[in-house]
């Protein structure tokens, strides 16, 4: 939407496709960029009913200034009246402590802070001020830094974050200078980061040194880099879906060596980041991707390849298996029968009760279900190679379903699947199906509360 001003401006619920009534958590700094955002949106929000929660986080960097800005984002937020969240953290000494860059901490801390609230206050979608000029810093730091096509992409609108929630920009395709006429034609008050000129910060010193030489060359440089952002968008997705989709079609976790082998580089290059980041949430250097696409070529029995976070790559059966070198037993198959009482097994604990007390909180490793639902035939067993569960009006492939929730590859075996005459019920900690999860327990009716409780 646009607003009176000009400004572009897309609503939050819009831009993460949930309903227009969903409550959103907007990060507010009290610059100029997060005060316009979050007038326009709290004007929003009395449009279309959603509710507005603003977090505040202090950094522990610029001192007095910074106390300023913490009282200055609560001000506002009373003013507005919506729910206000504030954490101090003293940035630099985590820095030191955890030998990182004090921008790189500073973002993780944030957005630590961030994800907490939304999980204690059933929040699904974060929303920051970033703008154009943010996005041209983001694709050029990541040029200098030779990065792939991915990194060309730049900001994106909408992703997701935290696994269980989305963060939308609404600001992004607007320019810092029309946030500024928009604050001053609307009113809005906001606070300025003296940090913001301080050039030993590589994003500052591309903004207030680098891009005036630029726009000298190229006037249009924010728009040429946008396109190059959308550019890169389009190809870095199409690589995507083709490698899902390859990965999607292997019988197992494993990859099969006959049809991997015949793949253009660049997507064999894609396949393995993916398959390691959400198997073991890290990320491969091109060193080691290079090492992994020899070792699938020469494709010898028996060979082995280590890599970070004490993982393995070796080839068996001429297949390409990964396994984590500390917990190599922990791929043991189980099976054992539904019944009331405590189930130890493979590192995991099951206990089912009839018809507790106490009131089920929300969490995915426990399942209330109706005893009527559940017959002589029910059991846990673990993940077999192929399986399905019906979820969302879709069978949808418990492979899939553990990428999507990035259960490192080790786990998977763990996960107890309740099943019964072949249909998977329930996942713990990733899915219910349709069945059990529409039809809901009334008062009086009986019912089996199951816990799955994993040891370590």
């Amino acid at each position: 939407m646009k607003s009176n001003n000009t400004i572009s401006y897309q609503s939050p619920c819009n831009l993460a496709s949930l309903p227009k009534e969903t409550s959103v958590l907007v990060a507010f700094s009290g610059g100029a960029d997060s005060s316009a955002l979050l007038h326009l949106i709290v004007n929003d929000a009395k449009a279309n009913g959603f509710t507005v929660h603003a977090a505040h986080f202090h950094h522990g960097i610029r001192d007095n200034e910074a106390d300023r800005d913490a009282a200055f984002c609560k001000s506002v937020a009373q003013k507005y009246g919506i729910p206000f969240y504030l954490a101090k953290a003293d940035v630099p000494a985590l820095a030191k402590e955890h030998g990182n860059s004090l921008e790189n901490e500073a973002r993780e801390q944030r957005y630590a802070f961030f994800e907490q609230i939304m999980r204690e206050n059933d929040i699904p979608i974060l929303v920051t001020a970033h703008h154009a000029e943010d996005n041209a810093e983001s694709i050029m730091l990541h040029i200098l830094r030779g990065s792939g096509i991915a990194g060309l992409r730049g900001i994106q609108k909408c992703r997701p974050f935290a696994n269980d929630f989305k963060l939308v920009r609404p600001l992004l395709e607007c320019k810092k200078q029309d946030i500024l006429d928009y604050c001053e034609q609307n009113n809005v008050e906001f606070v300025t980061d003296s940090t913001n000129f301080d050039t030993n910060y590589s994003r500052n010193a591309l903004r207030n040194l680098v891009f005036p030489h630029i726009s000298d060359i190229q006037p249009k440089y924010i728009e040429a880099l946008a396109r190059l952002s959308e550019n890169a968008t389009e190809a870095d997705d199409f690589i995507n879906e083709s490698a899902r989709s390859f990965l999607e079609n292997q019988d197992s976790d494993n990859i099969k060596l006959n049809e991997f082998n015949n793949l253009h580089h660049a997507l064999k290059v894609r396949i393995l980041a993916i398959t390691f980041e959400e198997n073991f949430g890290a990320s491969l250097e091109k060193v080691h991707i290079d090492d992994l696409i020899k070792l699938c070529t020469k494709a010898t029995p028996h060979t082995a390849l280590s890599l970070p976070n004490k993982i393995r790559a070796k080839i068996e059966n001429e297949q390409l298996c990964f396994e984590n070198e500390t917990k190599i037993n922990a791929n043991e198959d189980f099976s054992v029968s539904f019944c009331t009482g405590d189930t130890a097994l493979n590192g995991v604990l099951i206990n089912i009760e009839k018809n507790p007390k106490e009131k089920s909180s929300k969490d995915s490793l426990i399942l209330d279900v109706k005893c009527d639902l559940i017959d002589q035939n029910a059991s846990f067993r673990s993940k077999n190679d192929g399986d399905t569960i019906l979820s969302g009006k879709m069978n949808k492939k418990v492979k899939k379903l553990l990428n999507e929730k990035k259960i490192p590859l080790e786990m998977r075996k763990k996960i107890p699947l309740l099943v019964q005459n072949n249909e998977i019920l329930w996942i713990a900690s990733v899915a219910v199906c349709d069945r059990i999860k529409q039809d809901k327990i009334k008062d009086g009716e009986d019912f089996y509360r199951i816990t799955v409780r994993f040891e370590n």
